[in-house]
């Protein structure tokens, strides 16, 4: 994966929580879906991911969450994205649609 952006990943019961950090954009959108979805246990029931460290996302971010979205439905796996309300990531999500399709929070639950 590119340096523009690397994730961090913290699995909590039956959720995984990835946090993800920096720029994601066409350059990289596919190796870091790779990443996560190696990074998601088979045996969690959900998948929350944090844009919150996200600095910039293009539509290649945007399809990775929607593919993303897709493959983990197929799987009987719930996902929910967290961006906080009034970032720029939060307002690329909302003119593409996303909250219409996923859960879109403005911070991750606490443990």
């Amino acid at each position: 994966m590119t340096e523009l952006a690397r994730i961090d990943t913290e699995v909590r019961g039956e959720a995984c929580l990835v946090r993800a950090h920096g720029e994601i954009d066409l350059s990289n959108a596919g190796q870091l879906l790779a990443a996560i979805e190696s990074a998601m246990p088979s045996g969690a029931h959900e998948l929350v991911l944090d844009l919150t460290g996200v600095s910039y996302l293009d539509s290649a971010g945007v399809a990775l969450v929607l593919r993303l979205s897709g493959r983990l439905q197929g799987r009987r796996q719930e996902m929910s994205l967290v961006a906080p309300e009034g970032s720029p990531v939060r307002a690329v999500l909302e003119v593409a649609g996303v909250p219409k399709v996923l859960p879109v929070l403005d911070r991750a639950a606490e443990e």
